[in-house]
């Protein structure tokens, strides 16, 4: 019997012995990134559902994230339907920005066989911001070759708003892109890039030629100066500048002539002096520190230009001369401070676009005229008509542009609501004429304002049916590069100093 026993255990040993070496040999699960797994409900009917709506998804996102963030991601990396997994990549950069989103998003730019979750993705990591998106910069840099234009216009504008200075070779050379379409949207990208970066190109500046003797023929461009500031930086401070030196001399010169007395009056031409170098300096200096482009400054001119017309047109309303000249002046200066701090406050918080700017520009103008001609033909005086002109102006000029600072409005509409408001106020003030016979009454007056309304609203549609792909201010192709002072080849082999100027429409 103890032979039995030994011989079983013997056995039993080597049995568990033997079958050691095939759990050992079994082969490991690999870490390579798996493509995405899309499950089929219709292949597994009684198994749970894994994914939930889309309706669900998005209540998750904004009322309990932190429950739906698991969610979220499995439904981005995998869910079957197309239109889901680009919504849970919406959702994640609205609700979710951080590390882990970004690296979701960018396996999906990655690997996801659908353009349009790709393109979902490139642009969630360009709404990530730079601390978070910028981290996938190589991901991102990767997917400008991908198959699809829509993908890689997205990507550029991912990089352009979130890449590193590691990409900025990759957007530029795409500048060049077959497409001009593309090339264009490129040149975008590049320059708020380089913008957003800090960055400057580099200019080379050539070697001045010799003669036989080793001397200088023609002195290099840096030699003959540095390299002229951005034409924009010096546009926008010439032109607030000279807003600030006009109203410096209007307001130094009115406000003696209508407070001083004789005495006043005689100093106006220095007050007003005085005034014009107090203002261009302070113009030029903000255009120069903040106001560095020509929008943003022309936002300043533009607000405080109407304040000040409507200040003095409502002077001239408020009685009969010389009181309403000491009123205008008055109420000119308060206008003046009230408009340019509207514009400042603007461009410190929220700049308009350029279309909103010619939209007040073209809404004072239409309605500046409108307004004067409106009083006139109820027998107004002609100060006061053009005041009333100047006050109904200004203040529709700053509601439009204040109205219209988020709104893309393009140069089209403007062109069109411009001619057809000149048009139709010229058309009704002759139809008016004609029906109150010898003279300009009342009715002249409200034709020419409806006129002029329905002539700007009929351009301006017709503009909006134009192709907004031509547009240039919605495209933002109205660009100028910076002058260059460097040297230009002659018709005789040598060179000579020049500037070069460069733009793009």
């Amino acid at each position: 019997m103890l032979g039995s026993r030994t011989g079983l255990a013997s056995t039993t040993f080597l049995v568990a012995a033997l079958a050691l070496p095939a759990v050992a040999q079994e082969p490991r699960p690999m870490s390579a990134e798996p493509a995405p797994r899309v499950v089929d409900p219709a292949s597994a009917p009684d198994a749970p559902a894994l994914f939930v709506a889309d309706a669900e998804l998005e209540r998750l996102a904004e009322h309990d994230i932190n429950a739906g963030r698991p969610v979220l991601r499995r439904a981005a990396r995998s869910a079957p339907a197309t239109a889901t997994r680009v919504l849970a990549l919406g959702l994640l950069s609205a609700h979710d920005a951080s590390s882990a989103t970004a690296r979701i998003c960018a396996r999906s730019l990655r690997i996801d066989p659908e353009v349009l979750v790709r393109r979902a993705a490139a642009e969630c990591l360009g709404r990530l911001g730079s601390d978070i998106g910028g981290t996938q910069t190589p991901a991102l840099v990767a997917a400008l070759g991908d198959r699809s234009l829509d993908v890689t216009t997205m990507v550029g504008w991912a990089l352009a708003n979130v890449g590193n200075s590691s990409a900025v070779s990759d957007v530029a050379a795409r500048m060049k892109h077959d497409d001009p379409r593309v090339a264009r949207l490129f040149i975008g990208y590049a320059e708020r890039m380089a913008a957003r970066l800090g960055l400057h190109e580099e200019v080379q500046v050539p070697e001045a030629p010799r003669d036989a003797e080793g001397r200088r023929l023609v002195p290099g461009g840096a030699a003959l100066a540095a390299q002229a500031h951005g034409l924009d930086m010096a546009a926008s401070t010439a032109w607030l500048g000279m807003f600030g030196g006009m109203t410096g001399w209007y307001h130094g010169a009115f406000l003696l002539s209508a407070h001083g007395g004789v005495q006043g009056a005689n100093a106006a031409a220095l007050g007003g002096l005085g005034g014009a170098a107090l203002g261009f300096a302070a113009g030029g200096t903000y255009a120069f520190t903040r106001a560095d482009t020509v929008p943003l400054a022309h936002t300043v001119v533009q607000l405080g230009t109407f304040g000040t017309l409507a200040g003095f047109g409502a002077g001239a309303l408020s009685g009969v001369p010389p009181s309403s000249g000491v009123t205008a002046a008055n109420l000119s200066a308060v206008g003046t401070i009230a408009g340019t701090a509207l514009g400042v406050a603007l461009v410190e918080s929220a700049p308009p676009r350029l279309g909103a700017l010619g939209a007040g520009l073209v809404t004072g103008l239409a309605s500046a005229t409108a307004s004067a001609t409106l009083a006139a033909s109820y027998g107004l005086r002609f100060d006061q008509s053009a005041g009333a002109g100047l006050l109904c102006g200004g203040l529709a000029g700053t509601a439009a542009t204040l109205a219209l600072r988020d709104v893309d409005v393009g140069l089209f509409p403007l062109v069109g609501a411009a001619v057809g408001s000149l048009a139709g106020g010229g058309a009704g003030g002759a139809l008016g004429a004609l029906a109150d016979g010898d003279g300009q009454r009342g009715g002249t007056g409200w034709s020419t304002l409806a006129g002029t309304a329905a002539g700007g609203a009929l351009g301006a549609v017709v503009g909006m049916a134009l192709p907004r792909a031509s547009d240039p201010f919605v495209t933002g192709e109205l660009t100028l590069a910076p002058p260059v002072v460097s040297l230009l080849p002659t018709p005789e082999g040598g060179a000579a100093p020049g500037l070069l100027l460069a733009g793009a429409f």
